[in-house]
């Protein structure tokens, strides 16, 4: 029966082509040799041996899940080649380092000097060592091959599987949902309904077993329109399987907005955040993925949504039942698709580019396997994935016929053991390497490519390598065992995921040589391993990575890292722990904090093919990275501490792919050039005067981003012919500068250089930065730039005119900066509308900065801008809109420093009125705005920022308006603040208004801050209360009273804030609210000096007292009435410089009063 896993033997097969490939008649290491007959022989043997043993691998691996011997064979056979390698690998590196060594110090006039003539540097004691270890290798390996044959071990070569169609026309569209059309109206009506019992919470779970679609059902509720609007808030997480309560809130509170950094290592804080920034609203939250079903845990994480208004759901999905139970009693339990969906569902993806009606025999054969996958949806999709490239009948006969489908008790899916079984052999090894990653890890396809390469899993050729890798990658990808993330993160970085049941089937097909090392159980499994990831930590990484010490034969050692913060590495771990991996072929450093980097560390790991420092704070390469003559990808991205390479760079004579894309301070260095094998550079930064338009034209490996400085040192057309900018069609983002300082002869000529420098049509960024020329050439607004999603013209100040980008026909971001000359943008900007679109068809950021000439804005009128979301107009002092723009799908406008831009008040109030999806609107310093029609806007905005509007007033009552953010700052009309004038808002923030004198806290005000109003003299609440949790108040200098009766009208508050406010005296009449957790006084000498009056023990929920005070009062602590509640976690006191010796630790005369408190911090000092 053929239907075993190939367990481990995929990269059996990698290693054995690595050393056919080190071994060949002319390679480095034989020719290393050709002095010493007798080692000659014995690497002949190696090769003969290893051959033999070859032929039969194919056989062994499917024999080995029904012949434990076979199985134990293979293990011992994969020991035996990994020492192999790793002897002929060393080998092979002093190969290298003699022919590096004899080229750098120009001992031979060519590189291909054999190294034979310098291994007299080597002495006997290397010799007779290798000698010594080839034989006692080969003695294993024939031991080996002795048994082929009591095993029952035959010649077996699979054919080569020939693919009827291009992969990357196949990709899976994952928005079709079948079958479930029921299902997603019940969970709907699920999440609108009321309790009829008020009840605030309401969770509903839904159960099914892996593959069922439980994620996807999820995802279609959770984004119907329906539901959209029924909620406020809205916040998705992947819980998986690992439970941690920590990483959860703050993933919930990343969803809804509303993470501070400030408390990003305290769970408590964190949970007491999530559970404000969750009250009293409507919210839908979905948990995907819980298999914790610990009720204590689930009902410590519940505590912190029970105050969300009512009708506020959750969403779990799971496959246990007993999760479902814990945590909600009203389950969805999910059942197997419909004959009719799964047919519907696997035709979708089998015959994507057929009519099933023009091949009827697949078509019956193809109803069969459907049949079988018995309604799985996964299980539909991955099959139907995989069959799409067959077109012959009797191979879709093969997989029904398959006696997969009958085995007992298997835990992954016999579809997908088909799908793995039928994968070529060379994608058999890169998809059991994914077993690395950990359950729900994006995947960056980059990534796992470079991955494959630094272990031998794409085999090198003529072309790039990277291209080979993306042909693997696509192929798996349209077999459905990768899924595409649906929205990309920063950057646009496409990434994907393996379902949990796929995952399991990689970790199977690893046979364990790939694990997680907190899911490794026992030394003996790790020893077994080859490839290790972790999950990085905020804490210190060297207790977890001590067990590594005895890994001496681990190849991949990789961190895995969901969040961008930077982690602690621990010292040891680079002195103690990574040197002893000497056989390391891929290390991952990337977003650690590493300043600087053992030299010694790249001396021991002198096997290295991958090395990443990625977005580290390093700041120079150790020399003893120039000695990684096996190096062929080194990631330097994002360093931006980085300030030079080292200068030997060009020892790294195997290097394919550099990356120093994003590191700010490195200039490149003129000796990259000398890397010969470098296929791929990313990053480069040509700076012109030290570079020269020919280096630039001859290099002709650029990738991703490109730089071109000192544009000014260009002389003419002519020279910048020389840069064939036009055939670097692997650069995506092009950047062009020309020198501040410098100024053009000859406008024409500048037009002539920048022209030819046109990119060519793969451009997806472009960047100009002091042009010198009065106008664009023409290629800027080509039409013909169908990747062209970004473009940022800055600084370009004799330009009088814009070119025609309307007419650009995927530009989604738009940025205009400092553009001197411009007066007016014209109806040439939008372009010739020969096509149906409209101009500007898929904009969607647009910014003008710094335009201190630029009046007027020719609006067309005829829908530009259709999608445009975000608006920036920043420093354009003399612009006046004449008429507003159609901005109907606008959700972000910002306009600043623009005095005049609104001084018809018809054209203001008609550009907000036109805003149907506004989100945030920001003004600032617009002296033309003297009153703010609230009352028009729409129910989409829920952020509005005032700032520096002198003339503002508020005159004309609002109406019903809800926001979640309102802050005024700085407008000197102001007066007076009262509910009925300002929206309904969640947060409202006061800044520096100088003439408020009276503020009406509103009732619906759950955040307020009031700071710099210096003759605020009254504030109060209004009549009913509020339900406020956060009052902040600070250098009011004028301010006597807090409001009246905070005790009864301020009952929800938790935090209070008093800073620099000298004239408050006391508190009010009845004290503070009971609820009260967090007291700050920072300042306050009158209201410190009558704290006997404060009351505080009354507080039975204070858990944090800060009190800074200017020490005039001796008696600080002490004296008669002035005592603190128990309930006290954290006492800080600052009251220099009289207070420390009498809060003295231990004898300190008021030391009894707060040594009950568990964190006492005194004058900064912790006692």
């Amino acid at each position: 029966m053929e239907i075993g896993l190939a367990v481990g033997g995929a990269f059996l097969s990698s290693a054995l082509n690595v050393l056919f490939d080190r071994l060949a008649p002319q390679g480095d290491v034989l020719n290393m040799f050709q002095k010493h007959k007798h080692h000659v022989r014995l690497l002949n043997k190696l090769k003969m041996t290893l051959r033999g043993l070859q032929i039969v691998l194919s056989d062994a691996e499917n024999k080995q899940a029904s012949n434990p011997s076979v199985s134990d064979w293979l293990n011992e056979l994969r020991d035996a080649v990994d020492s192999a390698e790793n002897l002929i690998e060393q080998v092979h590196y002093e190969a290298l380092r003699l022919k590096v060594e004899n080229q750098h110090q120009n001992l031979a006039e060519t590189s291909n000097q054999q190294v034979s003539d310098l291994n007299l540097c080597l002495g006997d004691d290397f010799f007779l060592n290798i000698k010594d270890k080839l034989e006692e290798t080969i003695e294993i390996l024939e031991v080996l091959e002795k048994q082929i044959g009591r095993l029952g071990l035959k010649d077996h070569f699979s054919s080569p599987k020939q693919e009827n169609r291009t992969p990357s026309t196949s990709l899976v569209d994952d928005s079709d949902i079948f079958g479930r059309k029921n299902d997603i109206e019940e969970l709907i009506d699920r999440l609108l309904s009321e309790d009829a019992s008020g009840k605030k919470l309401t969770v509903v779970p839904i159960v099914g077993m892996g593959g069922l679609g439980k994620t996807t059902l999820a995802k279609a509720v959770y984004n119907d329109e329906r539901v959209q609007k029924h909620f406020v808030l809205k916040a998705w997480f992947c819980v998986s399987e690992a439970y941690d309560a920590f990483r959860i809130t703050k993933g919930l509170l990343q969803e809804i907005g509303s993470i501070d950094l400030k408390v990003d290592d305290n769970l408590n804080q964190l949970q007491v955040k999530l559970k404000e920034g969750l009250k009293g609203k409507k919210f839908l939250l979905v948990l995907d993925d819980v298999w914790n079903d610990n009720y204590n845990e689930w009902d410590d994480l519940r505590n912190v949504f029970v105050q969300g208004d009512i009708g506020s759901k959750i969403i779990v999905t799971t496959r246990k039942e007993s999760v479902a139970l814990i945590m909600g009693n009203e389950q969805i339990s999910m059942d197997n698709l419909s004959t009719e969906a799964s047919w519907s569902l696997f035709k979708r993806h089998a015959f994507e580019n057929m009519d099933p009606m023009g091949h009827l025999e697949l078509e019956e054969v193809g109803k069969q396997i459907a049949a079988k996958c018995k309604g799985l949806p996964l299980a539909l999709k991955t099959l139907a994935g995989m069959l799409r490239s067959k077109s012959e009948v009797e191979e879709w006969k093969r997989i029904l016929r398959s006696e997969i489908w009958e085995l007992p008790d298997n835990d992954i899916l016999p579809a997908l053991l088909l799908s793995y079984n039928d994968l070529p052999a060379h994608l058999k090894q890169c998809f059991s390497y994914c077993a690395i990653f950990p359950k729900d890890y994006p995947i960056r396809k980059e990534q796992v490519i470079h991955l494959w390469i630094g272990n031998g899993l794409v085999p090198k050729d003529d072309g790039i390598i990277q291209d080979s890798g993306n042909q693997y990658f696509l192929e798996l990808r349209s077999r459905s065992l990768f899924e595409r993330v649906p929205n990309p993160s920063a950057g646009n970085i496409e990434k994907f995921l393996m379902h949990d049941l796929v995952n399991d089937l990689a970790q199977i097909a690893s046979s364990k040589l790939c694990i997680r090392l907190e899911e490794s159980q026992g030394s003996h499994m790790l020893e077994k391993s080859r490839h290790l990831s972790y999950s990085m930590g905020k804490g210190d990484d060297f207790e977890k990575l001590t067990p590594l010490y005895k890994l001496e034969q681990l190849r991949t050692l990789l961190p895995t890292c969901i969040s961008v913060n930077y982690c602690v590495l621990n010292e040891r771990v680079l002195h103690n722990i990574l040197p002893r991996l000497r056989s390391l072929r891929v290390l991952s450093l990337s977003h650690y904090n590493i300043k600087e980097l053992p030299n010694d560390l790249f001396i021991k790991l002198k096997l290295l093919r991958f090395l990443d420092i990625s977005e580290t704070e390093i700041k120079k390469l150790p020399d003893s990275v120039c000695g990684l003559y096996n190096l062929e990808t080194l990631l330097l991205s994002d360093c931006g501490f980085l300030e030079e390479l080292p200068l030997q760079m060009e020892k790294l004579i195997n290097l394919r792919h550099l990356d120093i894309s994003n590191t700010l301070l490195l200039e490149m260095p003129l000796h990259l050039s000398k890397l010969k094998s470098l296929q791929v550079l990313v990053g480069a930064k040509v700076l012109l005067g030290s570079w020269r338009m020919e280096d630039l034209g001859e290099a002709q490996n650029l990738y991703g981003s490109l730089s071109v400085a000192e544009l000014q040192n260009v002389f003419d057309r002519k020279e910048a012919v020389k840069a064939k900018m036009m055939e670097k069609n692997h650069v995506e983002k092009l950047s062009l500068k020309w020198s501040e300082s410098s100024s053009a002869d000859n406008s024409q000529t500048e037009r002539d250089i920048l022209d030819e420098l046109c990119p060519h049509k793969n451009i997806k960024e472009v960047e100009i930065t002091g042009y010198r020329g009065t106008n664009f050439p023409n290629w800027l607004a080509d039409p013909l730039f169908l990747k062209l999603v970004q473009l940022s013209i800055d600084n370009c100040k004799n330009c009088y005119s814009l070119p025609a980008l309307g007419q650009l026909p995927f530009l989604k971001f738009l940025s205009i900066r400092g553009m001197h000359g411009i007066t007016e943008v014209t109806e040439e900007f939008y372009g010739s509308c020969l096509s149906s679109k409209n101009p500007f068809n898929c904009l969607e950021k647009l910014e003008f900065v710094d335009m201190p000439e630029w009046k007027q804005w020719h609006v067309l009128g005829s829908g530009e801008f259709p999608i445009l979301e975000n608006l920036l107009i920043k420093n354009c002092p003399e612009l006046s809109l004449e008429t507003p723009i159609q901005l109907s799908c606008l959700k972000w406008f910002e306009v600043i420093g623009c005095p005049k831009v609104f001084e018809d008040a018809q054209v203001f109030r008609s550009q907000l009125e036109g805003m149907k999806q506004i989100e945030v609107l920001c003004i600032s310093d617009c002296n033309s705005v003297t009153s703010f029609p609230f009352s028009i806007l729409p129910t989409t905005l829920k952020t509005i920022r005032i700032s520096r509007c002198k003339k503002l007033k508020l005159e004309v009552p609002v109406g019903e308006m809800f926001l979640k953010y309102l802050r005024l700052e700085e407008c000197d009309c102001i007066d007076d603040i009262s509910p009925e004038l300002l929206p309904t808002t969640s947060e409202f923030s006061v800044y520096d208004c100088q003439n408020l004198t009276r503020f009406l806290i509103p009732t619906a005000t759950d955040i307020l801050t009031i700071k710099y109003c210096e003759n605020l003299e009254k504030l109060s609440v209004a009549c009913g209360g509020t339900q406020m949790t956060w009052l902040s108040i600070n250098d009011c200098k004028k301010l006597k009273w807090l409001p009246e009766r905070m005790q009864e009208l301020l009952p929800s508050l938790k935090h209070l804030h008093l800073r620099d406010c000298p004239e408050i005296e006391s508190f009010p009449e009845g004290g503070l609210p009971f609820n009260l957790k967090f007291l700050v006084i920072n300042n306050c000498k009158k209201l410190v000096n009558g704290r006997k009056e404060w009351r505080l023990q009354r507080l039975s929920c204070l858990i944090q007292l800060f009190i800074y005070h200017d020490g005039s009062d001796e008696e600080f602590v002490g004296g008669e009435n002035w005592e603190l509640p128990s309930s006290i976690q954290t006492l800080t006191i600052h009251n220099r410089p009289l207070g420390k010796p009498l809060l003295k630790f231990d004898n300190g005369e008021y030391w009894p009063i707060i040594a009950q408190f568990p964190t006492i911090k005194i004058d900064g000092e912790c006692m």
